[in-house]
């Protein structure tokens, strides 16, 4: 079992795993504002949901901002999307920003 940590610079890019790795996604997030990033599709038989954690940046005070991760267990085999979006749940408006990624597991 390994770790995939990936971040902001691999928007739009392909991952490739393993059963059994863990895939770790770490994304720049202030909640105070009311944006918070969220999964808006993941394939749960292929990318199981482990934890969805922020941690605040060192050295910021109340209000400041960090990164929000998530951690996904890959299962099975194939080919996957995975997009999280950053926005305001309760805005009918679009999202600030957007994460794509296509997940390659492999058997």
């Amino acid at each position: 079992m390994a770790e995939i940590l990936i971040g902001e610079g691999h928007n739009g890019g392909t991952i490739t795993g393993r059963p059994g790795d863990i895939l770790v996604i770490r994304l720049a997030e202030n909640p105070t504002t009311g944006f918070r990033w969220s999964a808006t599709q993941a394939d749960p038989e292929m990318l199981r949901p482990q934890s969805d954690d922020f941690e605040p940046a060192a050295g910021t005070g109340l209000g400041g901002g960090g990164l929000r991760t998530f951690r996904y267990l890959l299962t099975g085999g194939g080919d996957t999307a995975l997009a999280l979006q950053l926005a305001r749940p309760w805005e009918a408006t679009a999202p600030r920003s957007e994460f794509r990624i296509r997940v390659s597991i492999g058997r």
